[in-house]
């Protein structure tokens, strides 16, 4: 980054080497290399406070959002992102013994980190290569011990509450409107506990799924991988793979077969992968959520294109669609909702 500076910003060493160089005539190219990459020459690192500035434009751009202020502690701090006191964003900053700042950043809802230095890159020494390298490799660690943390911390929690949970009434809310079952879920007061299993068959974390449809992910808790088993994978002649619970009930109960819950689409590759581990030559079934309303929107079918993935890179391994005719509403995606929505009237 090239910052212009008045006349008088310049140090006194700065204008020590110009008078030198004006005297006693050109300098050699290492001299004027050596001074161009010192804090005195014509090019200069940005201020702290450019430097700040330019990191918090960074962050809005990929991220949406960025602190009102940045500290530079070298701790992870979080801060408030879409909703006040939701601290999904995240951040590492140190100052360098240059002056330089090194960064990394990112949003766990999102599932994003991005990495950022205020210098210019192609201007950069062997050391000042060395000392970002070195930094971004302690603040990965700090990030690594700080995600650990918030996973077991969330881990505890899941099986607390799925411990002291009931099974799921199938007169709850949500059930009877999406007219499914209650498989492998429980309920904790009005809430419906969807747990994330580990292949080990571990409890990770939990989904709570309100009377009316919202639906979270406990604080910190791990996803990636993570899924909800419908039946038993032991002895199956193939599974089936899907995204939302709903999704899942019906199709155990369209197929009578076993289905893995990824709970999200950008889930559904991460999951798929951890399953060929654990039987690596189960046929797998992706069935997709059929985004028609997001296609028509960005030209971008999300649920097709993420099945598709699934298919292109894990062996063995099928897509199936849902279909729905021109007349069915464009908020109708998944396969729960065309059971539900070419399913035949009641008597």
């Amino acid at each position: 980054m090239t910052t212009r500076k008045r006349i008088a910003d310049y140090p006194a060493v700065f204008w020590a080497a110009v008078i030198a160089t004006i005297v006693g005539g050109w300098m050699s190219v290492s001299a004027y290399n050596a001074m161009m990459h010192s804090d005195s020459g014509l090019y200069r690192a940005p201020s702290l406070y450019e430097s700040l500035n330019d990191l918090t434009s960074a962050m809005h751009d990929v991220l949406g959002y960025a602190p009102p202020n940045l500290v530079d502690s070298g701790a992870l701090i979080r801060f408030d992102t879409d909703k006040p006191r939701n601290k999904t964003g995240w951040y590492v900053l140190h100052r360098l013994s240059t002056g330089g700042l090194v960064a990394t950043y990112g949003d766990w809802k999102q599932g994003i980190s991005h990495k950022w230095n205020s210098y210019d890159q192609s201007k950069l020494s062997k050391a000042e290569r060395d000392a970002i390298k070195a930094a971004q490799l302690k603040q990965a660690a700090i990030l690594k011990a700080e995600t650990e943390r918030n996973h077991e911390a969330a881990r505890l929690k899941a099986v607390d509450m799925w411990t002291q949970a009931k099974p799921a009434n199938a007169a709850h809310p949500y059930l009877i409107r999406k007219q499914v079952g209650a498989y492998t879920i429980r309920q904790s007061g009005d809430l419906l506990l969807v747990p994330l299993m580990d292949v080990a068959g571990y409890l990770r974390n939990l989904q709570t799924i309100s009377p009316d449809g919202t639906k979270r992910f406990l604080k910190g808790g791990i996803k990636r991988g993570m899924f909800t088993p419908i039946g038993t994978l032991r002895g199956a002649s193939h599974a089936y793979l899907c995204e939302g619970y709903a999704t899942g009930a019906s199709i155990f109960e369209a197929y009578q077969a076993p289905v893995i819950c990824a709970l999200d689409a950008g889930n559904l590759l991460p999951v798929a992968q951890a399953i060929r581990t654990k039987c690596p030559t189960l046929p797998i079934i992706v069935v997709a959520d059929n985004d028609r309303a997001t296609a028509l929107k960005t030209g971008v079918n999300v649920g097709v294109v993420k099945a598709q993935a699934v298919a292109a890179a894990v062996p063995l391994v099928t897509v199936q669609v849902p279909y729905f005719d021109d007349n069915a509403p464009l908020n109708l995606s998944d396969f729960n909702d065309a059971v539900n929505y070419y399913r035949a009237p009641a008597a």
